[in-house]
């Protein structure tokens, strides 16, 4: 059994889409569906349900998930440090980030960067992790650099005696739905009713935020699907099975299509902040010219992440 039939199928329960998780893991979809196929005849079980939209998990797929992720993790991680005691290129750089923010965030950013520091290779990390192996992978020197949303009720245990941190941004996770007919939220959080919720989870950043806003708000939510991933929560709000939040930076294209639309008033907003890590220790030349590149781009661009984006 090969890592990759792991990767493929951590990509796909995150995505819960064929097409979109292909694209991702950079192969056609009819191959996609072969190694699946080649991973299920390994496990001896049938792993993904097929005949929903978005696809589903059987539930030997639902335990398997966790597992999977862990032991994908675990490779990457022992594959990190043996390669740690060789001399990384002066340019190389680690950078570990939440998977949005590799998408939605780091692209532009780094463009700005580059073009003041000259060009930096990104090192590997192998596929995107869970947030709390993202820090773990920091914590350990895995990577130099840190890029994760911020929010006041979500623990990091990063010593600011040892981390220095810059905020280079803010943005508003929306609560979104599916629209109607006559265009208004197919699921609305003020309904009276139940609602259909999309959940991050348990561990994951966004459950951990989204935790301290639900409780001041009480609402009737019934669960209809779980996924670690805003991606993977988007495409199921998209096509109505109810509501997710999602970082506005990732929904933007949707919104303006009006494939989403938001689901409730600005007090269900959660509002995050886009963070910066580093060792306080003596870093690499590439590493404080990177930082200090970082420091004079939030001097030149202080506004949210998203109106940003929409200036690019």
């Amino acid at each position: 059994m090969e890592l990759k039939l792991l990767e493929d199928f951590l990509c796909l329960n995150d995505t819960r889409n064929f097409s979109r998780a292909a694209e991702l893991r950079h192969v056609t979809q009819s191959t996609l569906s072969k190694r699946i196929r080649q991973l299920e005849s390994w496990v001896g079980a049938t792993l993904i349900d097929r005949s929903s939209y978005p696809i589903e998990l059987t539930p030997q797929g639902t335990a398997m998930a966790p597992q999977a992720r862990e032991i994908v993790s675990m490779l990457h991680g022992m594959r990190a440090g043996m390669r740690s005691f060789d001399t990384p290129p002066e340019n190389a750089v680690g950078i570990g980030a939440m998977h949005t923010l590799r998408v939605t965030f780091l692209p532009e950013w780094r463009r700005r960067i580059e073009a003041v520091t000259g060009p930096w290779a990104v090192t590997p990390v192998g596929s995107p992790a869970a947030y709390a192996q993202t820090l773990r992978h920091f914590r350990n020197g895995e990577t130099d650099l840190l890029l994760t949303y911020v929010h006041p009720s979500v623990a990091m245990g990063l010593d600011p005696n040892h981390f220095d941190t810059m905020m280079l941004g803010r943005e508003n996770v929306l609560p979104l739905s599916a629209p109607a007919d006559d265009g208004t939220p197919l699921h609305r959080l003020e309904s009276g009713e139940p609602v259909h919720f999309l959940s991050y989870g348990t561990s994951s950043f966004f459950a951990q935020a989204l935790t301290v806003l639900l409780n001041e708000r009480p609402l009737a939510l019934n669960v209809v699907a779980s996924n670690a991933m805003s991606l993977g929560l988007q495409s199921l709000a998209k096509v109505g099975a109810g509501v997710a939040w999602v970082p506005e930076s990732l929904a933007q294209e949707d919104l303006a299509s009006g494939a989403l639309v938001v689901a409730g008033g600005p007090e269900w907003f959660l509002r995050v902040e886009i963070g910066l890590f580093r060792r306080r220790e003596k870093a690499r030349p590439i590493i404080e010219k990177i930082w200090r590149a970082a420091g004079a781009d939030l001097a030149a661009h202080a506004v949210p992440v998203v109106a940003r984006l929409r200036q690019t």
